[in-house]
């Protein structure tokens, strides 16, 4: 058997009733607990970790660079320059999509 296959973790639910299988649900949910941090920490050190932010400054300059030699006027360059940039900041775009409202709103 492969390593992967040893580590894997799985958890059945099998439906005998309607009944809320309640321990099935904990263990689900002390899983999640366990792997969610993980994954979210994971995730934003590959977005915003040194390498990444020194990349993203290379690709910058390439752009700034390229489009600027190719002849285009200044701010046309730094519109498109900007229009990266922006595109690359996935997670600051994602947040600001996101409409929290920390009021509840009851209807009478």
């Amino acid at each position: 058997m492969s390593e992967e296959k040893k580590k894997e973790k799985r958890i059945t639910i099998e439906k005998v009733s309607d009944d809320i299988p309640i321990e099935d649900i904990k263990e689900l949910f002390g899983v999640i607990n366990q792997e969610i941090p993980g994954l979210i920490k994971g995730l934003l050190n590959a977005l915003y970790s040194a390498d990444t932010a020194e990349q993203f400054a290379l690709g910058i300059g390439t752009i700034y660079k390229t489009l600027t030699e190719q002849g285009l006027p200044e701010d046309m360059v730094k519109a498109m320059v900007n229009k990266y940039a922006d595109s690359i900041n996935i997670i600051g775009k994602a947040m600001q999509n996101i409409n929290i409202d920390t009021k509840k709103k009851y209807e009478d």
